[in-house]
């Protein structure tokens, strides 16, 4: 198992990682506390993955009508994907599996092989690291967009949560390895610049952006934007349904049986709400961390949407 003192769980059944074949390090933040992350290719990772699923990920199998979803953590994964899968079934209702089982550090190529399409693939490795078929197959794809203030504070009650990571430090001490990078494959800034770099390279592939703060004020609205870039014929009605079902309320509870429990607790729904950074931040912790922003993000075409006083 993951850990071998905590039970992880997807869908009631034991989650079973050798750690014994993991290349394990220990990170410690300024005031000596420690997290537990498993290193692939130069970059952190929960250790929850098996090393055998990450070396696959790049020889995956895609169709033309797959859906790739390289979403940061705890930018809004489970709630997009559940819009988008509920609009390719049009259906509004709660998917009926955990997302993990297409999600590429969990399931292998074979898994994902016999799956119906359309499917929406979702992963948190950047850009970079997608499957070779995502270019050639020109996938369309979703791409979150988050507060890192709040996606810190959210990844860190994740890491506490889910226990695999032996978390012992306090938010602040986990903030100052969010912002160096010492965080899930390479850190949040990374990954948005690693995508940006893709975008351009790759002008020819469809991208929708989906920003989280928009969403939590028009959700209606971001289910119908959703369903324009997925092609299908506009549906109000049904747009309608799926923005009441995936209120966080209706999510967490829907979606209990299907989620990853730590010792029973389910770690995949806390708060959803925009702005809860303001209940963690000193003024000392906002400076430090606009002054890595401005100097990560600079020139970015993401910079203006979280930048200083905006």
């Amino acid at each position: 198992m993951a850990s071998s003192q905590h039970i992880l769980t997807i869908e009631d059944e034991v989650h079973k990682v050798d750690e014994s074949k993991m290349d394990i390090k220990i990170e410690s933040d300024k005031f000596g506390k420690t997290i537990k992350f498993t290193m692939f290719r130069g970059r952190h990772y929960l250790p929850a993955y098996a090393s055998s699923v990450l070396e696959q990920i790049k020889n995956v199998s895609m169709r033309p009508d797959d859906i790739y979803f390289p979403a940061y953590p705890r930018t809004g994964t489970h709630w997009v994907y559940e819009m988008a899968n509920m609009l390719l079934a049009g259906k509004a209702e709660t998917i009926q599996q955990f997302k993990g089982k297409l999600q590429l550090e969990l399931v292998t190529n074979e898994s994902l092989s016999k799956l119906p399409s359309p499917r929406v693939i979702n992963t948190h490795f950047r850009l970079p690291d997608a499957p070779w078929e995502v270019k050639e197959k020109k996938c369309k794809m979703i791409y979150n967009l988050r507060d890192p203030r709040d996606v810190a504070v959210s990844m860190y009650h994740a890491y506490i949560d889910l226990k695999v990571s032996e978390c012992q430090c306090s938010f602040e001490g986990f903030l100052y390895l969010f912002l160096e990078g010492k965080v899930e494959a390479g850190g949040l800034f990374d990954h948005w610049l690693a995508a940006e770099d893709f975008f351009k390279e790759n002008p020819d592939i469809p991208v929708y952006f989906h920003i989280y703060e928009e969403s939590q004020m028009n959700p209606l609205l971001a289910v119908q934007r959703l369903s324009d870039f997925l092609g299908l014929p506009r549906n109000d009605e049904l747009c309608q349904a799926i923005a009441d079902k995936c209120q966080f309320s209706n999510m967490r509870r829907d979606k209990d049986q299907f989620s990853v429990k730590a010792d029973g607790e389910n770690v995949m729904y806390r708060k959803g709400t925009v702005g809860d950074w303001k209940n963690y931040f000193t003024d000392q912790m906002l400076e430090d961390y606009y002054r890595v922003y401005e100097e990560k993000m600079a020139g970015s075409r993401f910079y203006e949407l979280y930048a200083r006083n905006t």
